[in-house]
């Protein structure tokens, strides 16, 4: 079959093109599960067992060779024994506790940003905070200038975004990243993100030169894209529901659950054929309702759909900040879970914490439509402006 215009339609605002998908996707999820998508020669599954389960049972679904001209050198591609032994040398350089100890940091950035901007009484919410805040943060933790954050930003769009400025930012980020490690090579011991990622080693085996600069790019572009979309997402859930962001000043000790909110209700990666990340091939022919997925066949999951599954949210179309439990589908599932999911947390929940205590009377501006983020893999506003007081 063929797929609703609309699915990627990037013109459409990104209120409504997120409210077409949530209805057509509660179409499907009823009466089509799953279904054959003629233009992307994808299969696309809709309800949330099965989403879970095509991106966390590799022996079935795997993930090698599913990012076309991919080199097979990124996690994303890569199936068990090499994919776990890879992943646990990036999570000794990237560890929760590394995140965590982040947090003084993050909370001065945050204070910075919001009081550049507190006292005139407007701003983009993106271009001002969204933006900056999560490239800021991780450049710190690679141990790179902070202050080049707006040329990593504009390198990260131009991939991201796959425009005619692609291929300069891969290489300009590429030799960013060779020079550093060359850098780090003739200087040890540094205790920056990419500094432990040399040193990493994990069965008497350590990163190559290729993988340093793959999990660079990795860690790089995954750790500020996600909190960037995440923030300007949680301006539009609340803009539409402008008693939860009264309900978050009142109770700031709500803002864990209400980032886990907005990243169910508005995930920041688009939910697919187009999500690449999440694609899979099949190993063997198997049944899925009442399909024959053939060996070799691409599937894709539908994690917008998988987070508005009745069958496992109650209530699932209300956005709710209180919510618990809230096991969404935005970041993964199984062995391919984001590794940029909890910075963006932590940087997401520090951010609102910021936002009730320093603003007030927020109100976004909507002299004209708003734009999505021009990718077919992420989800996000381009501008979200806001008039706003101090509190």
């Amino acid at each position: 079959m063929k797929l609703p215009s609309f699915v990627n339609d990037l013109s459409l605002p990104p209120v409504e093109y997120h409210r077409n998908l949530r209805q057509w996707s509660q179409e499907m999820r009823n009466s089509s599960p799953i279904i054959w998508d003629d233009d992307s020669a994808n299969w696309i599954v809709f309800r949330y067992e099965d989403v879970a389960r095509v991106q966390s049972d590799y022996s079935v679904f795997s993930s090698e060779g599913t990012v076309p001209n991919g080199d097979g050198n990124s996690l994303i591609e890569m199936d068990p024994p090499r994919h776990k032994q890879m992943r646990s040398l990036i999570t000794l350089a990237f560890s929760a506790r590394t995140i965590l100890e982040m947090t003084p940091q993050i909370e001065e950035i945050v204070d910075s940003l919001l009081e550049r901007v507190r006292q005139r009484g407007e701003m983009d919410w993106m271009s001002e905070f969204a933006n900056p805040l999560p490239v800021i943060v991780i450049a710190r933790m690679l141990g790179l200038p902070e202050e080049e954050w707006p040329q990593f930003k504009k390198w990260t769009d131009a991939i991201i975004n796959t425009s005619p400025e692609t291929q300069d930012a891969t290489l300009g980020f590429g030799q960013y990243f060779a020079q550093a490690i060359e850098e780090r090579h003739r200087n040890p011991g540094g205790n920056d993100i990419l500094s432990r990622l040399i040193a990493a080693e994990v069965e008497g085996r350590r990163l190559n030169y290729e993988e340093l600069i793959g999990f660079c790019f990795t860690l790089f572009i995954a750790g500020n894209i996600t909190t960037t979309n995440v923030l300007g997402n949680a301006m539009l859930c609340f803009n539409e529901y402008p008693e939860e962001l009264e309900r978050l000043r009142q109770h700031p000790e709500l803002a864990p659950t209400a980032v886990e909110e907005v990243i169910r209700y508005m995930g920041p990666f688009r939910a697919g054929p187009s999500g690449l990340i999440e694609g899979r091939i099949a190993k063997t022919t198997i049944q899925l309702h009442d399909q024959v997925i053939q060996e070799g066949d691409h599937v894709q999951v539908n994690r917008l759909s998988a987070n508005f599954d009745e069958r496992h949210f109650p209530d699932p179309v209300s956005f709710d900040i209180g919510r618990t439990p809230n096991r969404h589908q935005s970041f993964g599932h199984g062995i391919h879970f984001c590794i940029g999911a909890p910075l963006a947390r932590l940087e997401s929940k520090i951010a609102l914490e910021g936002l009730v205590s320093k603003l007030r009377n927020v109100h976004l501006v909507q002299d004209e439509p708003l734009k999505q983020a021009q990718s077919l893999f992420i989800f996000g506003p381009q501008r979200v402006p806001l008039t706003f007081q101090a509190a």
